[in-house]
C-alpha cells in the first residue's frame, strides 16, 4: 500500500506522460538478493487517522495469477469543518507483473470539487506496492526498490529495515514505520512528519463528523512554513480601546466569533483569522480575530487571551462575518494546507 504520499496524492497538478524506467531492487551491505514478488492475493481496509483524528478510510486490494497481477488502491477522507467537510476520494488501479512492475495505472482523484485523471503506462514499481514488496526483508536487514509516485511521477527508492515484526525507513524521502509480516500486507503503517496512521480494520468507514481541526498538532514536516505561509510580524501594540473582555467558548473558532460580537458593538471593525499559532507546546491550528483600531489590523487571542495576539504564528486565510465569498475562500485554503491539494484560483 502507499501511504507516504496518501495527502499529497490528491494534488491535482499534472505530470508528464514519460515512460517509467524499469524496476531495480538494490543490493546494500546486509540485505536480500532473493527474487522480490507480490503477494498472491491481499484485500486489506483501513482506519486513516491525522493527528489523532479519525479522518476516514482506504482500501488496498491486490490479485496476482501466474504472469499479471492487478490491484486496487482507494481511499476516502473526511475534511474538517473548518476545511467544508466535504469527502476527498482517490482511486488507483494497478496492471502489473509479478515482481511489481507497472504495466498501466489509472488514477482518478477529487479534491476541492475538482476532479483529476492519470495514465501512465509501463514502466517502475509504483508506490503503492512499496511496503509489501520491502516486507519480504529478513531480520536486520535492509532492503531497497526503484519506484515512482503513480500520480506525481516522482522517482526515487523506497528502503525499509526490519526489526521483529516492524519495519523502518523511508519511501521516496519521507520516514515511514510499518507493521508488516513477509508475504502480507501491513496491519499498521506509521507516517510521522505527516502526523497520519493507517491501522487495519475490515469495519474502517468515514467520521459520521467532520474531524476537528482546530487544536490539533501541526505535523514536524509543516512547522517551519505551514501550508507554505511566511511567519507574521510582530503585531502593533494595542490601544486601549481594544477590548480585553474575552467570552468563554467551546472552541477557538466559537470564542473568536463571540469577541468579535463584543468589538461590533464597541464600534469597531474586525475578521476571522485561521492558521497556526502556538499554543505554549506546539505550533496547532488555530483561530483569532483582528481589529481594524486606527487605521492598523491589531491581532487578538481571545482563547489565550491576548491583546495584542503573541506569536509565533502564521496566518492562512482571513474573513469578515457576512462575507459568504470570504469565508469560502478561507475553506478552500484551510483544504489545501490540510489536504496537500493546491486551492482553486
Amino acid at each position: 500500500m502507499k501511504a507516504c504520499a496518501w495527502l499529497a496524492a490528491l494534488l491535482l497538478s499534472s505530470w508528464p506522460r514519460s515512460s517509467w524506467p524499469s524496476a531495480q531492487v538494490s543490493t546494500e551491505p546486509a540485505e536480500s538478493t532473493g527474487e522480490v514478488r507480490l503477494p498472491a492475493r491481499l484485500d486489506l481496509r483501513y482506519r486513516v487517522e491525522l493527528a489523532g483524528e479519525h479522518v476516514g478510510w482506504a482500501r488496498f486490494a491486490l490479485a496476482c495469477r501466474a504472469s499479471r497481477c492487478d490491484a486496487l488502491w482507494e481511499s476516502a477522507l473526511r475534511a474538517p469543518e473548518e476545511a467544508g467537510g466535504e469527502i476527498l476520494t482517490r482511486r488507483i488501479e494497478i496492471e502489473a507483473d509479478p515482481h511489481g512492475s507497472a504495466r498501466r495505472v489509472q488514477v482518478r482523484a477529487v479534491a476541492g470539487g475538482r476532479e483529476r485523471r492519470v495514465e501512465g503506462g509501463a514502466g517502475a514499481i509504483p508506490a503503492s506496492f512499496a511496503e509489501v514488496l520491502l516486507a519480504r526483508a529478513a531480520e536486520g536487514e535492509r532492503r531497497c526498490i526503484a519506484i515512482r509516485d503513480e500520480e506525481s511521477g516522482r522517482q526515487g527508492r523506497a528502503c525499509a529495515r526490519r526489526s521483529g515484526a516492524w519495519l523502518e525507513g523511508d519511501v521516496l524521502g519521507e520516514p515511514i514505520r510499518f507493521r508488516c509480516a513477509a508475504g502480507g500486507g501491513p496491519s499498521q503503517v506509521l507516517v510521522p512528519e505527516q502526523g497520519a496512521r493507517f491501522l487495519a480494520d475490515p469495519g474502517a468507514s468515514l467520521p459520521p463528523r467532520a474531524p476537528r481541526l482546530f487544536g490539533t498538532t501541526v505535523p514536524p514536516a509543516r512547522a517551519e512554513r505551514p501550508c507554505g505561509a511566511s511567519r507574521d510580524g510582530a503585531p502593533p501594540p494595542a490601544p486601549p480601546e481594544v477590548p480585553r473582555a474575552f467570552p468563554d467558548g467551546a472552541s477557538c473558532r466559537e470564542r473568536t466569533s463571540r469577541y468579535l460580537e463584543i468589538a461590533a458593538r464597541a464600534g469597531l471593525r474586525g475578521r476571522h483569522a485561521v492558521g497556526v499559532a502556538f499554543d505554549g507546546r506546539a505550533l496547532v491550528w488555530h483561530e483569532w480575530a483582528e481589529l481594524l483600531v486606527r487605521g492598523r489590523w491589531i491581532p487578538v487571542d481571545p482563547s489565550f487571551e491576548q491583546a495584542p495576539a503573541e506569536g509565533p504564528r502564521f496566518t492562512v486565510a482571513r474573513f469578515e462575518d457576512g462575507d459568504a465569498a470570504g469565508r469560502a475562500d478561507a475553506g478552500r485554503k484551510v483544504l489545501a494546507c490540510w489536504s496537500g491539494a493546491p486551492a482553486a484560483p
